[in-house]
């Protein structure tokens, strides 16, 4: 008897990956996710801080807009369109990664997985972490990158003003614990994968997920980085500090929840500036 199908939650993180992990599942023979990677339906029903990912006005050629904007007004439609991937004999597998959904309740998540249920599917969600401070310049070096401002004269003093405004900010997506308290609330322990960036391009960590999304492990493309913002120069030792204070506890309370992630052995750039940081 063959195993249920499956629908692929990607909750995040923000820059840990899921481009690289959606084209990796998407190209394969045996998936189909659809028209999107991210389809951010239920960060804009159930978070008030991704409303703005509503569709409003948009013009009717926008037909991607114009499915998503369906999906809100009547979200059964959007277990509906899944559903209608994975009837076909040769596909195994579909689904959203949309790294805002890190921010959803554990209700949230129940409602997901009930809903694919009822049509017979299997839910995983897929939560990726990255060392904190790596994920943090990746990020705002992305922003630079769209500003068109990418280059040493910019970079340093954009991280400078990005660090200094960190501690006033609530960054949902990167909220490592709270997501994985939620995760645990929500769903079964059998139904998450947690995994860390650092390993994600090895082959046993993708046969791992693999095994998880139960397909069959094929070879990963490592050579492709997708959505990647180099470096333009070196951060500043006193903004890589205040980086260090600011993420030092995040570290400490994912260690505390997923111990078998040994996210100290491998988020070196956050323990070291934690270490050095002035007594």
């Amino acid at each position: 008897m063959q195993s249920k199908k499956v629908f692929v939650l990607g909750v995040g993180a923000q820059k840990a990956g899921t481009s690289w992990l959606h084209h990796q599942l998407d190209s394969r023979a045996d998936t189909d996710f659809g028209f999107l990677k991210e389809y951010h339906i239920f960060d804009a029903l159930f978070h008030p801080e991704y409303e703005c990912f509503k569709p409003k006005k948009f013009a009717p050629w926008k037909w991607r807009t114009w499915k998503r904007s369906r999906f809100i007004k009547k979200p059964e439609r959007y277990f509906n369109y899944f559903e209608e991937r994975l009837k076909r004999k040769d596909i195994r597998l579909t689904g959203d990664i949309t790294p805002s959904y890190a921010c959803l309740t554990p209700a949230s998540y129940q409602l997901i997985r009930g809903e694919f249920e009822k049509r017979n599917i299997l839910t995983r969600a897929i939560f990726f972490m990255r060392d904190p401070i790596e994920r943090f310049l990746s990020q705002q070096r992305m922003q630079l990158r769209k500003m068109g401002k990418l280059r040493p004269e910019y970079e340093s003093d954009y991280l400078r003003e990005a660090s200094i405004k960190l501690h006033k900010r609530n960054c949902l997506r990167s909220n490592y614990p709270e997501t994985i308290d939620s995760l645990r609330y929500g769903l079964k322990a059998n139904e998450i994968f947690f995994g860390l960036y650092e390993n994600m391009f090895l082959d046993t960590e993708h046969n791992r997920l693999c095994n998880f999304l139960k397909i069959k492990t094929e070879k990963p493309n490592t050579s492709e980085r997708i959505n990647a913002s180099p470096a333009t120069t070196r951060v500043p030792d006193d903004v890589m500090a205040r980086l260090g204070m600011h993420f030092a506890p995040l570290v400490e309370a994912v260690d505390t929840r997923c111990p078998d992630l040994k996210v100290k052995e491998h988020w070196k750039t956050t323990q070291k500036w934690s270490r050095d940081l002035p007594q």
